[in-house]
């Protein structure tokens, strides 16, 4: 009975934690792992020692451990997989609204409380990182419970409540080093209240003011080498900040969306309006907490105001630091503000429209604008590393400048490639300098690394390889360079005997592009056998003439838009493919292109002659 009408009392929270979980855990392993992703699973790794877990932090990227310890518990327990890390992250979100709404519920009352979880639930930065494998989700939800027990001390700073505190920002701090800006706006705000309060009680607030920073800093030992190796940084990727740094953060809060950015600033109007109207009275300890309106700006405006003004004066004076993921600490005291102006609204119908407005334009940007949960966003790691897999057949090295984010994909007990960190450039460098080195390899890349060589080295490239595959996706790609000399001029279609349009078993294809307004004809387009998979499939593009079929210099392409486009069971993403070809290496005649598809696992082959032609006078 009890369960029931707890249920009846507390339906409105129950739905948006279930709402916001729907949210956080759907699709959340559609976007592959990205370069830090990467370094929490390398670090998290359930295989290593907790000796080599704490070096390899210490070393790669010094980070309070906490949420990394708990990771490679997790993988000990489920399995060491990427669905287990985002899974996780997305818990702690679904959490973090409830945090949120007993925050919201501590400051102003339930209805503020509620307001707080909806709108966070359908924030689409908190919704991001909550299906992100890193600590940025953690250090929101601990940041929100420190401040809960900031409030709870503030208002009864007893022995309990300062234990309380002193676990709370320690947790927070343990979420990300930012955290220790948001630990000041703390140590502020309790300064302020130490001045206020009555001189009779200031010795024992003190002492439990005290007393919690101790357990904070007990509790933060085991990270303080961690944290001394961060300040040591003195070069960091981050670049300096710009005039309107603020700015665009802030816009990230809200997905940059040109629909919720204005309802934002609305709110923010009337929140403002309220504290407009406070009249004066006598500044003191007690009053003070018992004008809501005047307690929760004390505590929001240095929440969100030394959170900034600090790492924005670090960035000029020492080291860049501004990127909008740091200064998802400032998101809840944002989301206050907009909940409180909201409750400003006495009438319910009014409230309600503004939230239904609020929700309409969340979900229409995230789901048809954004189209949040099929657009790829993040670096296609996964995808390139699948591609690698599923034609090195001969498991050629892979070399990468990134060689040390690679193990996980390539060399993790089902794979087990030759993984060589070093840039392409540097590796092609080493073969000129001694030719027993050239050997067909594969080449990742990606994270705003180009495919780029200097003159001397792709004309090296061209005289001595061809590039058999290649994997283009978002932030990541990879080719597959085999020896030119090994190359076979010709495919075999004897067999196909006297030559039709379309020859063997017959394939699904579209020629995309045919451009001969050049000397380089440039081909593409895409092809793939029925009712099977593409993976293994393999295209040749060739030139056919008085029978024989001239190869020609071709690539795989991925394709992921043939599978969405067709709506198909099967994966057709490799079934790309481009290429050119030099008119004026062709001997004189008239060549008429082909597409000749073949699948061993199938034992299918086919060719189709195009109609297209190319000639060389």
């Amino acid at each position: 009975m009890k369960v029931l009408q707890s249920l009846k009392q507390n339906y409105i929270l129950i739905s948006i934690l279930l709402f916001g979980a729907i949210l956080r855990f759907h699709n959340a392993d559609f976007q592959s792992v990205w370069l830090d992703e990467i370094h929490t699973l390398n670090e998290s790794n359930p295989n290593i020692t907790w000796s080599e877990f704490y070096k390899l932090l210490l070393t790669s990227e010094p980070h309070p451990p906490l949420y990394f310890a708990l990771a490679r518990i997790l993988f000990s327990v489920f399995g060491y997989s990427v669905i287990v890390l985002r899974l996780f992250s997305a818990l702690l979100g679904v959490v973090g609204l409830y945090a949120m709404y007993v925050l919201g519920k501590e400051m102003s009352n339930k209805k503020t409380g509620l307001i707080a979880a909806f709108l966070l639930s359908i924030n689409y930065f908190h919704l991001y990182y909550s299906q992100d494998g890193r600590p940025y989700i953690f250090l929101v939800l601990f940041t929100i419970f420190a401040f809960y027990r900031l409030i709870l001390f503030i208002k009864i700073p007893n022995r309990k409540n300062a234990i309380w505190y002193g676990v709370g920002a320690a947790l927070m701090i343990y979420g990300h080093f930012f955290g220790l800006f948001a630990l000041f706006t703390q140590y502020f705000i309790l300064l302020f209240f130490f001045i206020l309060i009555e001189k009779k009680n200031r010795l024992t607030f003190f002492v439990n003011a005290l007393i919690a920073g101790i357990i904070t800093l007990i509790l933060f030992i085991p990270a303080t080498e961690l944290f001394i190796a961060t300040t040591q940084i003195k070069n960091f990727w981050i670049p300096a900040p710009t005039i309107d740094a603020y700015t665009l953060i802030f816009k990230e809060f809200f997905g940059n969306s040109e629909l919720v950015l204005p309802m934002v600033g609305f709110l923010f109007y009337f929140y403002f309006l309220k504290l407009s109207k406070v009249r004066n009275f006598a500044v003191t300890y007690k009053s003070i907490i018992d004008n809501r309106t005047v307690f929760n700006f004390i505590i929001l405006l240095p929440w969100i105001v030394i959170v900034i003004l600090i790492p924005l004066i670090r960035s000029y004076v020492t080291i860049p630091m501004l990127i909008s993921r740091y200064f998802i600490v400032v998101l809840p005291a944002i989301i206050l503000i907009l909940s409180i102006g909201i409750c400003q609204f006495n009438n319910k119908v009014i409230r309600v429209t503004i939230l239904s407005l609020f929700f309409v334009f969340s979900m229409t940007d995230l789901l048809i604008v954004k189209k949040y949960y099929s657009t790829v966003s993040k670096a296609q790691f996964r995808e390139a590393t699948n591609f690698i897999i599923n034609n090195n057949t001969n498991n050629t090295p892979v070399v990468s400048s990134l060689g040390w984010y690679m193990p996980y994909f390539l060399k993790n007990g089902k794979t087990n490639f030759v993984i060589i960190d070093k840039p392409l450039e540097n590796y092609i460098l080493e073969m000129q300098q001694d030719t027993t080195k050239i050997k067909p390899f594969w080449y990742f890349d990606g994270h705003g690394r180009e495919y780029t060589l200097s003159e001397g080295t792709q004309n090296f490239v061209n005289k001595t390889f061809y590039i058999e595959n290649n994997f283009d996706g978002v932030q990541a790609w990879t080719k597959h360079f085999i020896l030119l000399k090994d190359v076979p001029k010709t495919v075999d279609i004897s067999k196909f005997k006297k030559l039709k349009p379309t020859n063997g078993d017959l394939f699904i294809y579209n020629l995309e592009t045919f451009d001969t307004s050049t000397a380089t004809v440039k081909i593409s387009g895409w092809a793939y056998f029925e009712k099977q998979d593409a993976t293994k499939s393999v295209l040749y593009l060739v030139l056919v003439k008085e029978g024989v079929a001239h190869r020609l210099e071709s690539k795989k392409v991925f394709r992921e838009d043939v599978t969405t486009y067709f709506k198909s069971d099967f994966d057709l993403s490799n079934s790309g493919f481009n290429g050119t070809v030099d008119i004026a290496t062709l001997e004189a005649g008239k060549y008429e292109l082909g597409l000749y598809l073949t699948n061993k696992d199938s034992k299918k082959e086919g060719l189709v002659l195009t109609g297209k032609y190319v000639e060389n006078q």
